[in-house]
């Protein structure tokens, strides 16, 4: 009776490790084939995330300081009208760099986790039951640091006319975890700033010239001035 109750213990075992190797197989051979998945899924939320927080942390700082181009840059005209000098104010440029920066980490940290819903046809790798059948949900933390930096541009906008542009460029390096996963990841957005218009003197005559492909007559030209009336 002993033997055969200890032969009937080892059994048991022995079925139970098969049952759980077997167990670990399977989750081993799900996990691999899951993986990319979740992780596409969970870079394209952070990635939005980071985004969106971006986009509503530029309009709530700009908003809140009511900033103006007139704010952030100072044309110095002569009594003609001709501009002489345009000045960016750096201190200004700095506390919105500063804002926008805090804004973006709180916008973010505010929410303790995010939900990443795949689902379950996705996990088919099968075009034909991709973002078919319910939802698995994951939860996903992220932290992120944001670098928020200005720049400006000029374009012409007409005749002795400039559009002068300032732009908020915003890189944002994010890190994220979610089931059996973790990851990193990277965005960058422009946002406008600011934007005017800068009208110089108009003058009384302009040429144009107009070259074909492999001509560079514009580049031979030192002087094209025009006077008036001839």
């Amino acid at each position: 009776m002993v033997k055969k109750y200890k032969k009937s213990i080892l059994v048991a075992i022995r079925a139970w490790l098969c049952l759980i190797l077997a167990l670990l197989i399977i989750f081993g051979v799900s996990y691999y084939k899951m993986l990319p998945v979740i992780k596409r899924y969970a870079e394209s939320v952070a990635e939005t995330v980071m985004l969106n927080s971006a986009n509503e942390a530029v309009i709530s700082v700009l908003d809140n300081e009511c900033v103006t181009y007139d704010e952030i840059a100072k044309l110095s005209r002569a009594e003609d009208g001709t501009v002489r000098s345009l000045e960016i104010d750096a201190y200004k440029i700095n506390n919105l760099k500063s804002r926008i920066s805090n804004e973006i980490a709180k916008i973010i940290n505010d929410r303790e986790e995010y939900k990443v819903s795949i689902p379950i046809g996705s996990f088919f790798n099968t075009p034909y039951t991709t973002g078919i059948g319910p939802q698995i949900p994951f939860k996903m933390q992220m932290t992120t640091t944001a670098f928020v930096d200005f720049t400006h541009e000029f374009r012409s906008a007409g005749i002795n006319q400039v559009l002068h542009l300032i732009h908020i460029k915003i890189k944002i390096h994010g890190s994220f975890i979610t089931a059996w996963y973790t990851g990193s990841i990277e965005v960058e957005t422009t946002a406008i700033a600011a934007q005017t218009v800068i009208v110089g003197t108009t003058p009384d005559a302009f040429t144009n010239v107009i070259e074909e492909v492999d001509d560079n007559t514009a580049g031979l030209i030192n002087d094209y001035g025009a006077l008036a009336g001839e």
